[in-house]
């Protein structure tokens, strides 16, 4: 695709999106939201040093090298990727970035457009993700913490994470005798010798009192560009005690097991060589348990408890994890199983139901708009990857129809009745393009008052049939502007379409399709608004 300075100005210079075009890492066209991004006051001040070198941290410069050079070398859409760049004065700034091979001047350059992460340096990204988490949570490298959560600051002793952070030299709640052997652990894992796997651990804490827990340990690359350790810790304190417990109280076993497993809150359940279940408390029954037989005593459904059992014994180990299983009562449970002594196994079983709800919710609402309840551009582009991913699962070639739409004189509709009613015509434009699509067709807020529809398998006709019947439904919305008065307001929008995909002369990529289709759209809106103009690759005439 070819680019002048004056038509990638138009398209990307106001745009709330950053843009860059450079070669061979030194820009030669930048708009103001990525002069920004990168702590520059505007434009004249980003050009004025356009060596991009200086904005990625020294460690990647041979790797951003050589991808610029390939990429100029390439051609099309080179996908997305998150990084982090250095801002001029000195902070780090986390941006998802993608990369186009287009034609400029006499050659290739490269156009990379750019969207911060909102949430930052890795430290906010850690923060966000498992700040309030229940699980202990530390960032830390040679036993120095970068980072905790308030459940690990709890864990170890403090009040919060502020406190913990005071003194985070983790080293101290380490027994002497230990601490060699917890040095070269955590330098094997740093350098990548070493994975880290699931342990348990004795720590001691500033009042003298001890602590146990699970930990499991992940190299990380942290913000300043070096390898960290990620620490997730789990408190199994009553887990020991309770083992502790059974131990002392060995020649009163059963009474005591009783009473111990009744008493704890997460499902707990002792199992004898033979995997029959010889003691439980009422949370494993309610995730466990099968309708009681004709005796009416408990019955359990542990099948699948039975072959992690059985994958325990073959490597050899006397404990053994099982994430997100199914249980029999339709929930699903973290599973830790653990060998006793003379035989048998403990089972403990975590609820993580609600949990995994949550975080369904957490990235439905990172993937919609919430006042249209369309498609944000994330959840467009993880949406259109899985359609696609389909049709060749299918073996079917992937092609789509693509209609962008921009509401004319909308911010007439806001000064006139007020941002209320804007709010409104755009959640009834919204609905109103999913009701008139099918399942598989795609609505997105772009932004602002511009959306697009993705419209799998359609041909051109087909696609410009759809887009005409679009504009003459957005016609016909009326939003009451008053509760008991007959004022309405009413919506045009001009539409610009296109068709991608394969089974063309070339593969044209979702990018560039959204590119021709905006271009159409302004095309339709410079011919006087309230039409479509549609357009391909090849020049049809305009329609």
């Amino acid at each position: 695709m070819r680019f002048e300075p004056t038509e990638i100005a138009r398209l990307y210079g106001r745009s709330r999106v950053g843009v860059v075009v450079h070669q061979d890492l030194k820009a030669v066209y930048v708009n103001d939201a990525y002069a920004k991004m990168l702590g520059r006051r505007d434009v004249k001040d980003f050009m004025s040093e356009p060596d991009m070198r200086q904005y990625i941290p020294p460690s990647f410069h041979h790797e951003a090298a050589k991808l610029s050079e390939g990429f100029q070398e390439g051609h099309g859409f080179h996908g997305w990727k998150k990084v982090y760049n250095i801002r001029t004065d000195g902070t780090p700034v986390w941006m998802e970035i993608s990369d186009e091979t287009v034609e400029w001047g006499q050659g290739n350059a490269v156009l990379t457009t750019a969207q911060m992460i909102d949430n930052g340096t890795t430290a906010m990204q850690v923060d966000h993700m498992l700040g309030r988490s229940f699980i202990g949570v530390m960032v830390h490298r040679n036993m120095t913490a970068l980072y905790v959560n308030d459940a690990f600051a709890h864990l170890m002793g403090s009040e919060n994470a502020s406190k913990f952070m005071e003194n985070p030299n983790v080293l101290r709640f380490i027994p002497e005798q230990n601490r060699p052997r917890a040095l070269k652990h955590v330098a094997g894992i740093l350098s990548g010798a070493l994975r880290g796997e699931r342990h348990r651990v004795r720590d001691i804490l500033d009042d003298g009192s001890s602590v146990w827990r699970d930990l499991t340990d992940e190299r990380i690359l942290w913000h300043d560009g070096k390898p960290a350790i990620l620490t997730t810790a789990h408190d199994v304190r009553d887990e020991v005690e309770m083992n502790e417990e059974l131990v002392r109280a060995k020649a009163s076993l059963e009474e005591a097991v009783t009473e111990v497993i009744r008493l704890v809150p997460s499902a707990v359940a002792m199992l004898d060589s033979d995997l029959k279940v010889i003691h439980h408390n009422y949370e494993f029954s309610r995730l466990f348990g099968v309708p009681k037989s004709e005796d009416d005593s408990p019955s359990f459904d542990i099948s699948a408890l039975r072959e992690c059992y059985a994958k325990m014994k073959q490597n050899g180990h006397g404990h053994a994890t099982l994430d997100e299983m199914q249980t029999p009562s339709g929930r699903l449970a973290d599973i830790r199983m653990n060998m006793m002594e003379g035989g048998g196994v403990m089972v403990s079983a975590t609820d993580i139901t609600d949990h995994k709800r949550k975080e369904q919710m957490l990235d439905t609402l990172a993937s919609t708009d919430p006042l249209t309840r369309a498609l944000n551009r994330r959840g467009f582009e993880i949406a259109v990857s899985r359609l696609r991913e389909i049709r060749h699962l299918k073996d079917k070639s992937w092609v789509f129809g693509l209609i962008i739409l921009d509401l004319d004189y909308f911010k007439d509709i806001n000064d006139t009745y007020g941002h209320a009613i804007g709010d409104r015509v755009l959640e009834k434009v919204a609905e109103t393009l999913r009701q008139a699509l099918r399942d598989d067709d795609l609505v997105v807020r772009l932004g602002g008052e511009e959306f697009a529809v993705l419209l799998p398998s359609a041909t051109a006709a087909v696609t410009k049939r759809i887009g005409e019947r679009l504009a003459n439904m957005i016609r016909a919305i009326e939003v009451p502007v008053e509760k008991d008065g007959d004022a309405v307001a009413k919506v045009t929008a001009s539409f610009g379409a296109t068709v991608g995909g394969e089974g063309r002369q070339r593969f044209i990529e979702l990018a560039e399709a959204m590119a021709l289709a905006d271009e159409a759209m302004y095309a339709a809106k410079e011919a006087g608004r309230d039409q479509l103009i549609f357009r391909t690759f090849e020049r049809e005439q305009d329609s």
